[in-house]
């Protein structure tokens, strides 16, 4: 029976292997898999998963790094009826368990038994793991799990303003109407080969994968995803890459490294997706006037099951960029709505400032057992025409003259987003303030030459040896790197207000390393 526009990603996946079995599916530098590899290699991993007890609404993580065995295990993990969660394995052990314990997991996948038991060592509990390295069945295995549209697809992680991290939980049904509808955005079909750039950890990895699989195209995993844009370009022309979906700040680097050194681009490529950051006019008005492939810049967030809406500027819109502003988040993707309202809830006039509020198919289920936090984030869109409809507060202040994109303004509240992840910087001062030394802390962000970066201010208790090199490598054995400042300053203590309030013009200049 073919899809029809609710299918589950998965089954789509496993439709596209019935009918076209020996088209590649994933190439990598650990192998590559045709789909009836990648679909009969998934069933292999259910299989186990079932038999650990994992199904519907179980978390599992996908203990495994990007490659062959990433692609076999997500699918795998939705094969068996569960949903898959997205980590850092870079990150720390403490980390690590704070993710687990949160998201209720005891199920992963992991390539081989050591890697298992890594795994159970690093997050201090027993977990019923299935392996991504067994071996394909030859008899006809059971069949994906009928997955039910509402079902949880995937649980990832994000910086959270209480101190915490939030798991956000994405169901079926939003992310099956994501890919279809990313997949007609990027014009996707079976022979196009994709990128796999983003790091497991980033639902972008999603976004470039899962429509690629949906439309029977190749998802091709490059082994070093930090190299610069110039090593990419022969690796992009070696393997006819057709998309690709970067960071908003790696094409920056790109687009000023070909303004430098002009050349052409692979011809193979067609089209540039770029995103989780803001970019400027000026480099896409150079890239276009070099006559590079066309670029669409993406706007999303992971509660909105990754990409919102798009900006891509024809010649007109070119032409008329006076300046370096920053580009237009554009317009929402087909089945998406976006609301500029003022604090009363209001819509605000074409041209007048207000806070960003999104609904419709793209929304998350909300805060994986987090009832009173997805309360506070997700609520009633009274805009809607059918009772029980919710929208999303993004906190991210913009405006839309007549007529024209959304535009970007700043944000409302105390998110910045530190090379590509947001960043709450309570979050932040709370890692800081976890030292037994420390009294006071504050987080900013402050202006750099490469984008924006952490600072820390701590007061700390007297007589204490800590320096900053100390505390810095402290958070780095606790929390992400992208979560520690580059830069802290220790001080008896921080300048306050009569009131007890933080006086941020009497903090002295950030430290330097």
């Amino acid at each position: 029976m073919s899809p029809t526009e609710t299918t589950p990603v998965p089954l789509r996946i496993a439709h596209r292997a019935g009918i076209a079995p020996e088209a590649t599916a994933v190439r990598a530098a650990d192998g590559e898999l045709t789909y009836r590899q990648f679909d009969r290699r998934a069933r292999a991993v259910a299989e186990e998963l079932r038999a650990a007890g994992a199904g519907p609404e179980d978390t599992v993580l996908l203990g495994v790094r990007r490659g062959i065995h990433w692609a076999v295990g997500l699918l795998g993990i939705w094969y068996a009826g569960a949903a898959p969660l997205l980590v850092d394995l870079d990150a720390p052990d403490e980390r690590l368990r704070t993710l687990l314990e949160a998201a209720g997991t005891r199920h992963a996948v992991a390539p081989d038994t050591y890697a298992a038991a890594m795994l159970q060592r690093r997050t201090g509990r027993e977990l019923f793991w299935a392996s991504t390295t067994t071996a394909a069945p030859t008899a006809a295995a059971q069949p994906p799990a009928d997955i039910a549209p509402g079902s949880l697809a995937y649980v990832l992680f994000t910086s959270g303003s209480t101190g915490m991290p939030k798991p956000v939980a994405v169901g079926h049904a939003g992310l099956a109407a994501q890919v279809r509808t990313l997949a007609e955005r990027y014009g996707l079909t079976a022979g196009d080969a994709v990128l796999q750039f983003a790091a497991p950890a980033f639902d972008v990895c999603l976004e470039e994968a899962l429509p690629t699989w949906c439309t029977g195209g190749t998802a091709v995993f490059v082994a070093d995803n930090v190299l610069s844009p110039a090593e990419l370009e022969p690796f992009l022309a070696e393997q006819r890459i057709s998309v690709v979906n970067l960071p908003t700040p790696y094409w920056t680097q790109w687009a000023k490294d070909l303004e430098r050194a002009p050349r052409t681009l692979p011809d193979a490529l067609r089209r540039v997706v770029i995103g989780s950051d803001a970019g400027r006019t000026a480099d896409l008005v150079n890239w276009a006037v070099a006559g590079h492939p066309p670029v669409v810049s993406c706007y999303g967030l992971t509660e909105s099951t990754i990409t919102a809406a798009s900006y891509e500027p024809g010649p007109a819109e070119l032409a008329a960029f006076a300046g370096d502003e920053l580009i237009p988040l554009g317009e929402p993707l087909a089945g998406v709505r976006a609301y500029v309202l003022d604090e009363e809830l209001r819509e605000a006039p074409p041209g007048v400032p207000g806070e960003l509020y999104l609904a419709g198919s793209c929304l998350a289920r909300g805060y994986h057992g987090r009832p009173a936090l997805t309360s506070e984030r997700f609520v009633a869109d009274p805009f809607a025409g059918a009772p029980g409809e919710r929208m999303y507060r993004t906190g991210d202040r913009v405006t839309r003259a007549p007529g024209g994109p959304l535009v970007f303004l700043g944000r409302a509240d105390d998110q910045v987003k530190i090379r590509g992840h947001r960043v709450e910087l309570k979050e932040v001062e709370a890692a800081v303030a976890a030292h037994p030394d420390v009294v006071d802390v504050v987080a900013r962000a402050v202006a750099a030459p490469g984008g924006p970066q952490l600072a820390a201010w701590a007061a700390v208790t007297p007589g204490s040896p800590l320096t900053p090199d100390a505390l810095r490598r402290h958070l780095l054995a606790k929390v992400p790197g992208y979560l520690v400042p580059a830069a802290v300053t220790l001080m008896e203590r921080l300048p306050r207000t009569p009131g007890g309030k933080l006086d941020p013009r009497a903090l002295p200049a950030p430290a330097p390393r």
